[in-house]
């Protein structure tokens, strides 16, 4: 008796259970929308600035909102000065994502030259500043072959510090027949300073082909040529590594201490990203005025060009 009860109890607890149950509508809150901003002014260069806008995290992301959140055309105003003259930037179709930038035509970056940056954009105003600094020249570049591959490896480099203590660094690869513009090696961080080593010889190895780092428009993969596994670790290995043939430019750039501040908490936030036992990590932008995000950097950058031979020549081309 006790036990038919029993059951008759636990029964009637899980008919109140249900009948209470309730659909609940939670309204997600939409992210403040911020400007980003991707501006570089290198030696020699013309300043570009690339501009987009952020989305909400729980946003559906599709091709359509990725490419709807670029900024195009004459939807902004984009001036870069060196404190005599004022540069309005060109809107300019590019060949790398977004296909979109705005390009200077008045003045290219000079060493120890300090540029301001101002956007106006969607009734707002956004402002920056940066410097070059001088350069810092590459000593030597070897090329390294993975044992198992055929002709494929990764590049090293040497440089040295110079003796005052505050240097920072930036490296890119282009690969020359595949690229028309420098990327972040693909793996490991792009970005180095001096704090252990100033003063003394600097290595940056390996350092792997780069490639546009960028879910939806890479420059890497192409699913329509990969049929089996084999075949789709073979691709990788091949998009990832330079082989004997390549001719490929380093790019080594001295930024100033807050281009570097914005790149170390960017790869502090990436790697901190859904790790519940780390307090997440901001990413620190040297953009002001309005709500913003990303950088306004000058690049003091020294090229090598090089031509693999074999696992044990390399011709510098330059």
């Amino acid at each position: 008796m006790k036990t038919i009860f029993y059951i008759f109890s636990i029964l009637l607890f899980l008919i109140c259970v249900v009948s209470c149950e309730k659909d609940i509508t939670v309204d997600l809150p939409k992210a403040e929308e911020k400007l980003i901003v991707e501006g570089t002014i290198d030696l020699d260069e013309f300043a570009m600035v690339i501009l987009t806008k952020n989305s909400s995290y729980f946003d559906i992301m599709t091709t359509e909102t990725v490419n709807n959140s670029i900024i195009r055309d004459n939807q902004a105003t984009v001036i870069v000065s060196n404190g005599i003259i004022y540069d309005t930037l060109e809107p300019t179709s590019i060949e790398k994502w977004p296909h979109f930038a705005y390009i200077g035509t008045k003045i290219r970056g000079e060493i120890d030259k300090e540029y301001s940056l101002k956007i106006l954009y969607n009734e707002k105003e956004y402002f920056a500043t940066t410097i070059i600094p001088d350069t810092v020249g590459i000593d030597s570049v070897w090329f390294e072959k993975v044992d198992g591959f055929d002709g494929l490896g990764f590049l090293g480099m040497n440089w040295t510090d110079p003796s005052q203590i505050g240097n920072n660094y930036l490296v890119t690869t282009k690969n020359h027949g595949e690229q028309k513009y420098f990327f972040r090696p693909y793996f490991s961080m792009h970005i180095m300073d001096d704090i252990l080593f100033n003063g003394q010889i600097m290595s940056y190895t390996p350092i792997f082909k780069g490639f546009e780092h960028n879910d939806y428009y890479n420059d890497y993969y192409d699913p329509n040529v990969i049929d089996t596994p084999e075949e789709d670790s073979l691709y990788y290995v091949n998009a990832f590594f330079f082989k004997y043939g390549d001719t490929v430019s380093i790019k080594l750039s001295t930024v100033d201490a807050n281009s570097y501040k914005f790149w170390s908490s960017w790869y502090r936030n990436y790697m901190t990203e859904g790790n519940p036992f780390t307090n997440p990590a901001s990413i620190k932008t040297n953009i002001e005025g309005a709500p913003a995000n990303g950088y306004w950097m000058g690049y003091g950058s020294y090229i090598k060009t090089v031509y693999i031979v074999d696992s044990l020549n390399i011709e510098i081309i330059r």
